[in-house]
């Protein structure tokens, strides 16, 4: 029988979900991981009719944060044939902390704070997150003889021209931000419902042509710096997420011998070493 246990990770790279997963059987099975979050039900990023044997250990790194979050394994074949299992909800609880990151690096995850009265944390300015605006391509033609046009719709789009300025108190998260900008133009945007600013989704994927620096009182010898961004809610990457919290580099530089790797290994399931390789 598959089961399946979803636990919260709130230390580095970034919050997140680790799932364990066990009973799918010997031999192969394709299973895709779900995710449910504020009504809404998608798949977990790069988990889509993945092949997995018995057992596995699987990192959701796209996780909404403030919210209960439910994950869904289903199992289109295998040795025990097709089955859905639902984990117990689970809670990513960061406070009033939101993050921006590189949806493929978790390591560049940035918090963000909805008040901008906390020192040193990156915060969302006030103009931001005001309004949401849904367009639809439509053409209008004009038919001889009649005083109404025809219009012809296209498929109404995710929210656009959303407004995710942000400001910085400290020259490091400013720089903090201004590296992760200049990496990437798609983002991955984890806001906090205790912001309480629209109904936002947990995980907004966001494609940002623009970020317009300006220095607020550097001049004068502050920290103060606003980030002018506008910014189109777009798919996901369609790309597996794969990132090593600790690497065999780690391992090496942290035991003599392979054989304090066998000792520490005594008593533990796979799954476990994959979860704490070095713990």
């Amino acid at each position: 029988m598959v089961a399946v246990l979803a636990e919260g990770f709130l230390d580095a790279p970034c919050p997140r979900v680790g799932l364990t997963i066990t009973g799918l059987g010997i031999g192969e099975s394709v299973v895709t991981l779900w995710r449910s979050a504020d009504g809404e039900r998608e798949p977990v990023s790069g988990q889509r009719r993945i092949t997995l044997n018995d057992a596995s250990f699987i990192t959701d790194y796209h996780a909404p944060v403030g919210r209960p979050v439910t994950y869904e394994v289903e199992v289109i074949s295998g040795p025990n044939g097709p089955s859905r299992t639902i984990a117990d909800p689970v809670t990513l609880d960061t406070g009033k902390v939101g993050f921006i990151m590189d949806p493929l690096i978790p390591q560049s995850a940035v918090p963000v704070v909805g008040d901008p009265d906390n020192n040193g944390d990156l915060f969302i300015r006030g103009e931001a997150l005001a309004a949401l605006e849904y367009a639809a391509d439509m053409s209008i033609f004009k038919i001889m003889g009649q005083d109404k046009p025809m219009a012809l719709f296209g498929q109404r789009m995710a929210e656009m021209n959303l407004n995710t300025s942000m400001g910085t108190r400290s020259a490091e998260q400013n720089a903090r931000l201004k590296k992760l900008l200049r990496s990437t133009a798609q983002l991955l945007f984890r806001p906090s419902p205790e912001w309480g600013r629209l109904e936002l989704s947990g995980t907004l994927f966001i494609g940002n042509a623009k970020a317009i620096q300006m220095p607020v009182n550097v001049l004068m010898g502050g920290d103060i710096t606003w980030w002018d961004m506008v910014s189109d809610v777009v798919q996901a990457p369609a790309v597996k997420v794969l990132t090593a919290i600790f690497t065999y580099g780690d391992v090496q530089i942290l035991m003599d011998t392979y054989q304090q790797k066998q000792d520490l290994m005594a008593g533990k399931t796979y799954l476990d070493d994959l979860k704490s390789p070095i713990g």
